[in-house]
């Protein structure tokens, strides 16, 4: 078992799920609310070997666009080095911001979280060492075929903290339909994370750090909070700088979380320009379900 203590949430407690019948287990209902309070439609797809939640907002794809919010890791262990039998977050600081966003966007949730954890192909390493692992990108990549399906669709990759490791990581795949990545708090170097903590190395992850820049026709925003101790801005602000044209915003007073709900709007401006841009010199679509 790994040595190395709680991610982030250590201060949420282990919440309990409910299972119905054939339909398995389903989300917790902290975050099924949050979802439904702020109009949010929810369903399931699936991936390549487990099942995906997905909240959504408009139809996806309209326009061509869809804006795509990645979690963060969420609740992978408890107080005493304990792992978690369910990984789901409590609480989500990225549907508010994808409430509020103009675009097309969803939700899309992780192998094995919410409710899942006891599905069929899942286990703790899919939360803990293998949280960014090549079955964790592989089955998150055809649940987002899935939903895309054959609609030209150029998708934005919005991810926090882990879901940011996860943006960059999917986004390597999917180079000629990937318009930009937004990364917020994001775990760009894994390794050194790892390292700055002393924690064990997440031996089975994927690190973007270890991998080519993204190409220059992907945007990308990396923000990063002035006073997060968990993920510093200067790790953020190396990985952004070998990255082709990526911009590096620091938010003030900001520690490992999501922006402030006031600085959401213009954010989702900047997103929206470099978006506008990006498609009007778009080559010609290459579809996600080839």
């Amino acid at each position: 078992m790994p040595t190395f203590p709680p991610w982030t949430y250590r201060r949420f407690s282990l919440i309990g799920i409910v299972c119905l019948g054939l339909t398995g287990c389903l989300a917790p209902l902290s975050l099924d609310g949050q979802a439904a309070a702020l109009g949010l439609r929810k369903f399931y797809v699936s991936g390549q070997g487990f099942t995906h939640l997905v909240y959504a907002k408009g139809e996806p794809c309209a326009r061509g666009k869809l804006h795509v919010y990645l979690e963060g890791d969420g609740l992978a262990w408890l107080p005493g080095n304990r792992i978690a039998a369910d990984p789901t977050p409590r609480h989500s600081c990225v549907l508010p911001l994808m409430a509020v966003d103009p675009a097309p966007a969803i939700y899309l949730g992780r192998p094995c979280y919410h409710g899942l954890a006891k599905a069929a192909g899942c286990h703790p390493g899919l939360w803990t060492q293998k949280r960014y692992s090549e079955t964790v990108l592989a089955s998150m990549l055809t649940a987002l075929k899935g939903i895309v399906g054959a609609r030209p669709c150029r998708p934005v990759l919005i991810g926090y903290s882990g879901g940011g490791t996860l943006a960059m990581l999917m986004a390597q795949r999917l180079p000629q339909t990937v318009t930009g990545v937004v990364t917020l708090a994001g775990n760009l170097d894994v390794a050194a994370w790892a390292r700055l903590h002393g924690y064990t190395p997440l031996y089975g992850s994927l690190d973007p750090a270890t991998l080519p820049p993204l190409p220059p026709a992907i945007f990308q925003i990396h923000l990063a909070g002035e006073s997060d101790d968990n993920i510093p801005a200067a790790l953020i602000r190396k990985e952004a700088s070998r990255q082709p044209g990526a911009k590096f915003w620091m938010l003030p007073r900001h520690a490992h979380t999501c922006p402030e709900k006031k600085l959401w709007p213009g954010i989702l401006a900047a997103i929206s320009g470099l978006e506008a841009k990006r498609l009007a010199k778009a080559a010609p679509f290459v579809r996600l379900n080839r």
